[in-house]
């Protein structure tokens, strides 16, 4: 956010990196413009002006001359601190707000990929990212309201085709997809927590919930954890 000369960048930048958020300061939009447009795991590119609020800017003016690089200085701007502890503007409490905001889109990211696997119910796999949330619940509103008790054609979240799949299994498996999915955003608050104190280790969370069933789980380890790669 502030380049070493104590002068806020031009544009705050942000894309997604495969499903990790990245955020960026920069003068030169037109540098993300040609990364983004190389690269097809990073999309979803926003550029937008930086403007300080009143307190960021009476932050910055406080620490003008004090000599701090500017990532100290775009911490202290942004949270109240500076992440170096000898520069008189170290405060513990709110460094771990930066540190859970540092360490947030990574959790986040794995959190959507895990609830993505969805549930097995009756032998059936459902997948939970949104898109099939969202055709199960209409399915479930035409069955009511067609009074039908079973569909005669399902197509799983494998690409099998099951016929006579009873609707009250459906919806089952929806109600287990949102207890998961809570029970997911209930380990991700907790992720964030024990990751920014340094009590946990990103590359290794557990992402194992009770509504889990052999089927889902065992793929966690392929298809939940980033890469080091994918760093900034």
């Amino acid at each position: 956010m502030i380049k070493d000369d104590m002068t806020p960048y031009t544009y705050r930048i942000r894309f997604f990196d495969d499903d990790v958020e990245r955020i960026k300061y920069s003068d030169d939009r037109r540098y993300y413009e040609r990364l983004v447009g190389l690269h097809g795991h990073l999309s979803d590119l926003r550029v937008e002006a930086v403007t300080l609020t009143t307190e960021q800017k009476q932050r910055l003016g406080a620490i003008k001359d004090e000599g701090l690089s500017g990532h100290d200085a775009s911490v202290y701007v942004r949270f109240g601190t500076t992440e170096s502890e000898d520069t008189g503007y170290f405060d513990a409490d709110k460094l771990l707000t930066y540190r859970k905001n540092q360490v947030e889109p990574k959790i986040k990211a794995q959190r959507k990929a895990a609830e993505a696997l969805g549930v097995v119910s009756s032998g059936i796999r459902y997948a939970g990212d949104p898109s099939n949330r969202q055709a199960l619940s209409e399915a479930l509103m035409a069955a009511e309201d067609g009074g039908m008790p079973t569909f005669d054609t399902w197509k799983d979240s494998d690409g099998e085709y099951r016929a006579d799949v009873p609707v009250s299994d459906v919806r089952a498996a929806l109600r287990q997809i949102g207890q998961r999915r809570g029970a997911l955003m209930e380990l991700e608050g907790q992720y964030v927590m024990q990751s920014a104190a340094g009590e946990a280790d990103t590359e290794d969370l557990d992402w194992s919930t009770p509504f889990d069933d052999g089927g889902v789980t065992m793929k966690y380890s392929k298809v939940v954890k980033p890469t080091k790669s994918k760093e900034s």
